[in-house]
């Protein structure tokens, strides 16, 4: 994927309350929330 593209479905995931994005310096981290958890462990 182009960075575009990754920065693209981070956004989505971001709205949807499924990601969060910290910044650390000039690096952002993406981790996913509880409710991506969740969502994970039902179905998995």
């Amino acid at each position: 994927m182009s960075p575009a593209g990754v920065s693209q479905h981070l956004t989505s995931l971001r709205a949807a309350g499924l990601v969060v994005t910290h910044r650390r310096g000039r690096t952002l981290l993406s981790a996913r929330t509880d409710l991506a958890e969740a969502l994970l462990s039902a179905t998995g």
